[in-house]
C-alpha cells in the first residue's frame, strides 16, 4: 500500500507558476519564499510535489508530441508538434530542477539528514536527485551543477553533460551505500512511492543507472550496455503496482495528473492521438477492432464525428482525410489519480532486452522482452500472450527492432522514449515537413540566460547533446 499524499497548502505551493522570479537557480540564502527552519520531512514533500508535476508536464507534453505519440491538433500544441519553439517555452522544464521543490531543496534536506546521520533517508534524497539532475542533463545537456546553488556563486557555470552523467552514477553509488547500511529512520510515511523501504529505493538507484548507462552507449560502446546490464538485474521487478517509481496524484484538485488537469481544463483539443503509436496499437487498422492490443482500450477513446468506432491517429504531416482533432483522444489518465510511471520494472526488462539484443544475445533479449510485457500485464490487468508470442520467431536487428517498438507503446506518456529514440533511430517514422529532423535537445530557458551570462542563447547553443552526436 502506498502512503496517502499529504494534502495541503504546501503540495498545493508547490505547484503554483513561478511570478516575478528573475534568479533562477538562486542560492539557497536568496529565495524570499524559503523557509529556514524546514525540517528534511518538509523539504522531502515539497521535493516529490514539485517532481509528481514536472515528470508529467510540459517537458513530457512536447517530448510525447515530438515523439509522434500524441499530436498537435489545437492552439500552441500544433506549433510544438513541428518543432515551432523558442526559449520562452522551457521556463517551466528548467525551474523546478534547481527551486520550489528542486536541488536547492533537496540539499537542505541532505545537511539536515547528514547532521541527524539518518543514512537510509540521505540516500532516498540522493536517488532523488540523480534523477532530477540527471533528466535534466539528458533534455537540456550541458548544466549548471556542480556550482548550481553555491551562495558564492551568481552565475554558475554549465557542466558539460558527460560530467554531469559520471557525477550522477557516483551520486547513485553513494545513495546504494547510504541504503544498504541501515542506518536511520528514512522519511517514513512522508515517501509517498515507498514508505521509506529502503530495499525499493535501491531497486529505483540501480534501474536509474541502468538507465544512464543506456544514454551513453553512442559514445562509450557496447561496455555501457553490459554496466547497464549489471545494474537492471539488481533494478525494479516484481509486482509493478507495490515496486514502480510512480508519479502520486489524487482526486483533490491540488494533488491531480497534470495530464488530467491538461485536459479537463479545456485543453481536450489540443492533444489528439498520433498514428505513428495508434497504428501500432490498433493492428494497423482503425476500423478493425479484433486485431488490437488489449491496452488499447486504456490508453485511447474511439475518434469522433466520421471516425466514430475506430481507434484512429492524427498525423503531424497531414494530407486529405486526416482525422485532426476528430482523432482517438487520450483515454490515459481517465481519472485525476493515475500515477504515471517514473521508473518501472517495464523499463528495466526492456533495458535488459535491447542491451541483451545489441550484445547478440538473443534467446536472453527475447526472455526480457516477455518479462517487459509481463510488468505490462500486471499494470494494466490484461493478458499479451500474443505479443509475447511475435518475439519467437525474430533474431537480430527484427528482434531488436521489436523491443524498441514495444518499449515505445509500453512507456507511453514518459519522457525515456525520446531519449530511446534519440540513441537507436527506433521505432518512429521521421517527418518530412516542415522539418527532417526531431529536436535533439530542449532549449535553455530566457528567464535563466538572462540572468547567467554562462547560457549560450539559442543561436549560439548546440543543437544536440554530447551524448548523442548522431542525428537519426
Amino acid at each position: 500500500m502506498r502512503p496517502k499524499i499529504v494534502k495541503g497548502a504546501l503540495w498545493a505551493a508547490c505547484l503554483l507558476p513561478l511570478a516575478g522570479c528573475s534568479d533562477f537557480i538562486a542560492p539557497p540564502e536568496s529565495d524570499p519564499n524559503a523557509v529556514p527552519d524546514a525540517t528534511a520531512n518538509q523539504l522531502f514533500v515539497a521535493h516529490q510535489a514539485n517532481m509528481f508535476l514536472w515528470h508529467g508536464g510540459t517537458a513530457v507534453r512536447f517530448s510525447t508530441n515530438w515523439m509522434q505519440q500524441v499530436g498537435g491538433t489545437g492552439r500552441q500544441s500544433q506549433d510544438h508538434e513541428r518543432y515551432a519553439v523558442n526559449e520562452n517555452d522551457f521556463g517551466p522544464m528548467w525551474y523546478p530542477v534547481y527551486i520550489q521543490g528542486g536541488l536547492v531543496d533537496l540539499r537542505k534536506a541532505r545537511a539536515r539528514t547528514e547532521e541527524s546521520g539518518d543514512r537510509v533517508f540521505t540516500g532516498i534524497l540522493k536517488v532523488s536527485e540523480a534523477l532530477m539532475i540527471g533528466m535534466a542533463a539528458d533534455w537540456f545537456g550541458d548544466i549548471p551543477y556542480s556550482e548550481a546553488i553555491n551562495p558564492e556563486i551568481a552565475e554558475p557555470a554549465l557542466d558539460d553533460q558527460l560530467s554531469v552523467y559520471a557525477a550522477v552514477l557516483s551520486l547513485l553509488d553513494s545513495a546504494i551505500s547510504d541504503l544498504q547500511s541501515g542506518v536511520g529512520v528514512g522519511p517514513g510515511i512522508n515517501d509517498f512511492n515507498f514508505g521509506g523501504d529502503a530495499g525499493k529505493w535501491i531497486a529505483a538507484a540501480h534501474s536509474l543507472k541502468a538507465r544512464y548507462h543506456l544514454h551513453l552507449v553512442e559514445v562509450d560502446g557496447s561496455g555501457r550496455y553490459t554496466q547497464a546490464l549489471a545494474e537492471a538485474a539488481q533494478g525494479i521487478s516484481g509486482v509493478p503496482q507495490l515496486n514502480n517509481w510512480t508519479q502520486i496524484h489524487s482526486t483533490n484538485s491540488n494533488e491531480a495528473n497534470p495530464w488530467f488537469l491538461w485536459t479537463a481544463a479545456g485543453r481536450a483539443g489540443d492533444l489528439a492521438g498520433n498514428a505513428t503509436h495508434i497504428d501500432m496499437v490498433n493492428g494497423g487498422t482503425p476500423a478493425d477492432l479484433t486485431d488490437d492490443d488489449p491496452r488499447i482500450s486504456m490508453m485511447w477513446t474511439f475518434g469522433v464525428n466520421d471516425f466514430v468506432g475506430q481507434y484512429i491517429g492524427h498525423s503531424n504531416n497531414p494530407v486529405a482525410g486526416d482525422p485532426s482533432a476528430n482523432a482517438s483522444f487520450l483515454n490515459i489518465p481517465a481519472t485525476s489519480d493515475y500515477n504515471n510511471p517514473i521508473v518501472s520494472c517495464t523499463e528495466t526488462a526492456f533495458i535488459i532486452a535491447e542491451a541483451q539484443s545489441a550484445l547478440g544475445n538473443d534467446a536472453l533479449a527475447r526472455a526480457a522482452a516477455k518479462d517487459a510485457l509481463t510488468c505490462q500485464e500486471l499494470w494494466w490487468g490484461v493478458a499479451l500472450g500474443d505479443l509475447k508470442d511475435d518475439f519467437d520467431d525474430v533474431s537480430g536487428a527484427a528482434l531488436f527492432a521489436l523491443i524498441m517498438k514495444q518499449k515505445f507503446v509500453s512507456l507511453f506518456q514518459n519522457p525515456e522514449v525520446w531519449s530511446d529514440f534519440k540513441r537507436t533511430c527506433l521505432p518512429i517514422r521521421l517527418p518530412t515537413s516542415p522539418a527532417t529532423e526531431i529536436p535533439g535537445r530542449f532549449i535553455y530557458a530566457q528567464q535563466e540566460r538572462q540572468t547567467n551570462n554562462n547560457i549560450p542563447d539559442p543561436a549560439s547553443a548546440p543543437t544536440r547533446n554530447d551524448n548523442d552526436p548522431n542525428p537519426c
